[in-house]
């Protein structure tokens, strides 16, 4: 299967878009995930480097090599969670758009909307979250870096011969009172 194929079903089903009445078309979801890749492809390395061209249109907007064909599951992964979260994020500016305030006139009543605090809630542990958090798994998966935090500081003027008791030079040796 092609990437737009399998990886725009990963996306419709991620953000629950599978009812007989589509919020988003194969297109779109389409552009949205090209977009996602170009983003992914510039946070994190990967075994494979891709060319994405995001175009105007869905048929011009291209992964190259197909990440499916290729069997490079992170990017797979990594690019749907993040359109997941793009979606999430437009389904929440237009919720905030149509959300405010609700005022009558007769026996004043003020109301303020609060569904749109669900919608948050779910940029905040939803799809964006998870990116971050896989994001964050996936950098410091790299043993080298973890081996750079954790490894002692040594100054440039360290010494190696220093490290054998009793070669300490003579100005440099404490005294020790036995009690």
């Amino acid at each position: 299967m092609a990437w737009d194929d399998t990886m725009t079903t990963m996306l419709r089903v991620m953000i629950n878009d599978t009812e007989a009445t589509q919020t988003y078309t194969d297109d779109r979801l389409k552009q949205m995930l090209v977009v996602a890749a170009q983003y992914v492809d510039m946070e994190m390395d990967f075994d494979n480097t891709y060319t994405i061209t995001v175009g105007a249109t869905a048929s011009a907007s291209t992964i190259s090599p197909d990440p499916v064909g290729v069997g490079d599951d992170p990017f797979v992964n990594f690019t749907v969670l993040k359109a997941a979260c793009l979606a999430d994020l437009s389904t929440f500016r237009t919720r905030a758009l149509m959300a405010g305030v609700k005022a009558k006139c007769g026996p004043a009543v003020l109301e303020t909307m609060k569904h749109i605090d669900g919608f948050k809630e779910l940029l905040t542990q939803g799809p964006c979250a998870a990116y971050e958090k896989l994001k964050q798994n996936w950098t410091f998966g790299d043993a080298r870096l973890i081996h750079a935090v954790l490894s002692p500081f040594v100054s440039n003027d360290f010494d190696p011969t220093s490290l054998s008791a009793g070669s300490d030079p003579p100005e440099l040796q404490r005294n020790v009172l036995s009690v």
